[in-house]
C-alpha cells in the first residue's frame, strides 16, 4: 500500500522547484505511531552549517536518524541552493509532541504535520535566499494539495511544547505573509529586509514624527542623499551644455554638497546610488531647466 505522502515530489515538482528523490524515499517510514494525516506543514533548521560548496549536508542524517532519534526525521531536506530532497513518504520523527498552533490542533505532530528541514545551522547562520523561497514555494504547494489555508503553515518554535527554537532566523509570521506571492520570487530574506531598511535609513535620512521623509539636515537645507546627488549631477550637466553662461553662484555649491556626504562610509550606499539617482532624476528639474535658472 502507498505511504501517504508519496504525491510530495510531484506536487513540489509542478511548482517549478528542483526536486531529487532519494533512494526508497516513497517506502520510508519511521515506526513511532501512526501514518500522517497532515494539517499543515512545519518548519525546521537542521542546526547543520550548510553552503552553496556543501548545500544539503544533512540529508543522510535525516533518513538515517540519530542515536536518540531514529529516522527518517523530516519528508524533505531544502538545501541552501533551493534544491529539495526527498526523505520520506510515511511518518517521520521530527515534530513531537505538538500544542495548538494557528489553525491547527495539538496533538502528534509527526501526524499532524508535513516536515520540512531547511539545511542551514540557525544561530549563527540564517537560510540563504534561494533557500529560503524553496520553503515558500514548498510550503504553499504543499498546503495548496491539502486544501488547507496558508496559516497553517508553522514553525517548530511555535508549536513545540520544549522550546525549540526553528527555524531560526525566519520571522514566522512575515514568512507565512509571503506565502502565495509570486512564488515567492521576489521576497526578501529577513537579513536582506534588514539591509534594505537600514539603507532607506541612510540614503532618505531620518523619518518626521509622522514617518514622512525629512531628508539629512545640510548647508542647503534638508536634503536626502539621492536629491543631493541629482542637484550635483544636474548642476554638472547644466554647466557642460551652457559653458557660455557664467556660473555666477547658481545652484547648489557643489563642494557644499560633497562634504555632506563625508560622514557616510563610501561602501555603504555606493552599489545603489547609479540606480537611484536615475530613478530620483525623474523628479528633479531638468539639466534644461537648470541652465535657463535666472543668474544672480
Amino acid at each position: 500500500m502507498a505511504l501517504p505522502l508519496v504525491w510530495l515530489a510531484d506536487v513540489l515538482r509542478a511548482a517549478g522547484l528542483t526536486v531529487v528523490e532519494t533512494d526508497g524515499w516513497r517506502d520510508r517510514s519511521a515506526t513511532s505511531g501512526p501514518q500522517p494525516a497532515p494539517v499543515g506543514v512545519l518548519e525546521h533548521h537542521t542546526a547543520t552549517p550548510a553552503s552553496y560548496e556543501n548545500p544539503a549536508p544533512s540529508v543522510q542524517l535525516c533518513i538515517d536518524g540519530r542515536p536518540d532519534l531514529a529516522g527518517p526525521l523530516c519528508h524533505a531536506v531544502i538545501g541552501f541552493d533551493g534544491v529539495v530532497h526527498m526523505i520520506a513518504a510515511g511518518r517521520a520523527n521530527h515534530a513531537g509532541k505538538a500544542k495548538a498552533s494557528g489553525p491547527n490542533p495539538e496533538g502528534d505532530g509527526n501526524t499532524l504535520y508535513v516536515g520540512f528541514e531547511w539545511d542551514y545551522q540557525g544561530v549563527d547562520q540564517g537560510p540563504s535566499p534561494e533557500q529560503y523561497r524553496a520553503a515558500l514555494k514548498a510550503t504553499t504547494a504543499a498546503l495548496n494539495h491539502l486544501g488547507r489555508p496558508m496559516d497553517a503553515a508553522r514553525g517548530h518554535k511555535e508549536t513545540s511544547v520544549t522550546g525549540k527554537i526553528d527555524p531560526g532566523h525566519v520571522d514566522m509570521d512575515q514568512f507565512r505573509a509571503e506565502l502565495g506571492n509570486k512564488d515567492g520570487e521576489d521576497v526578501m530574506t529577513p537579513e536582506q529586509d534588514a539591509i534594505l531598511r537600514r539603507l532607506e535609513h541612510e540614503l532618505l535620512g531620518p523619518r518626521g514624527p509622522k514617518g514622512e521623509i525629512q531628508g539629512w539636515q545640510t548647508e542647503v537645507g534638508p536634503r536626502t542623499i539621492v536629491a543631493m546627488l541629482v542637484d550635483l549631477v544636474n548642476e554638472v550637466v547644466a554647466k557642460q551644455q551652457a559653458p557660455a553662461v557664467p556660473a555666477q553662484g547658481a545652484g547648489p555649491d557643489a563642494e557644499a554638497i560633497k562634504a555632506a556626504f563625508q560622514a557616510l562610509p563610501p561602501d555603504q550606499a555606493a552599489p545603489l546610488l547609479a540606480e537611484l539617482v536615475r530613478i530620483q532624476q525623474g523628479r528633479q528639474p531638468t539639466p534644461e531647466q537648470y541652465a535657463q535658472r535666472p543668474q544672480a
